[in-house]
């Protein structure tokens, strides 16, 4: 890495004697590939603000993530039964609750266990 121009220059002038030397050092200097690594300004990552919901202390499932698995099989009494996992997730404190379906239709899919008053979707 360079000194500096007056260092820089210092250096060479001790064995050489350039005409418009300080220029062409500043020159160096400025298309050096190390110094311009070494000498860059850091940029900052901006970062968006949290949801509200996010920072507030909030009860569980108050908002709430929903999402379908499947489908499962499953044996119910010698015959295969399609069935699916709805999954709700908790925003503020990431708690699981999951639920056993029939189907992925709007009739059969209910908020079961999760009480009225603790969700919003």
């Amino acid at each position: 890495m360079h000194g500096g121009t007056a260092s820089t220059l210092a250096q060479v002038r001790s064995n050489y004697w350039i005409p418009k030397g300080r220029q062409l050092v500043k020159k160096v200097i400025r298309n050096c590939f190390i110094c311009r690594k070494y000498l860059a300004k850091r940029i900052d990552q901006l970062t968006s603000p949290l949801p509200s919901d996010r920072i507030n202390q909030t009860p569980a499932f108050l908002v709430c993530g929903l999402d379908f698995a499947g489908p499962l099989y499953v044996d119910n009494f010698g015959e295969l039964q399609k069935s699916y996992i709805v999954l709700f997730t908790c925003r503020v404190t990431r708690a699981l609750h999951l639920e056993l379906v029939s189907d992925m239709t709007t009739n059969s899919f209910r908020l079961p266990k999760i009480p009225r008053k603790k969700r919003k979707l």
